[in-house]
């Protein structure tokens, strides 16, 4: 989806592309692909800051169950901004976990409580 798409994208849509791109990501830094990695980030930053622009960022809360901590990282984290009782929990469990959701956790809860956190 290119920026204009996501302007005429549903909701729901931009949901979707958003789960769609934090697993793109995760599996191209998994492949050591950095520039793959990276166009992910960026499908995955417009996708939240049109659902932002829509006052619709809560459409991504279900979100947090998912089965891929990729993906619960996310939305954790962006939840910081405008839910931040439902993304607190989830990324103090994954900062108390071994794998590689751990320290991005970590740092995203510290930025957080230091306000120095920066949202796209």
């Amino acid at each position: 989806m290119i920026a204009r798409k996501f302007q005429k994208a549903t909701s729901e849509e931009l949901v979707e592309e958003y789960a769609r791109a934090a697993v793109d990501y995760e599996r191209a830094l998994n492949a050591a692909d950095s520039r793959t990695a990276n166009r992910a980030q960026d499908r995955l930053t417009e996708a939240y800051r049109e659902l932002r622009n829509r006052a619709a960022a809560s459409m991504l809360l279900p979100l947090l169950q998912s089965e891929d901590e990729i993906i619960r990282s996310f939305v954790a984290t962006h939840a910081l901004e405008f839910a931040p009782e439902h993304g607190e929990p989830v990324l103090l469990w994954l900062a108390g976990r071994p794998g590689p959701h751990r320290t991005p956790a970590k740092y995203a809860l510290k930025a957080w409580r230091e306000g120095t956190l920066k949202f796209p």
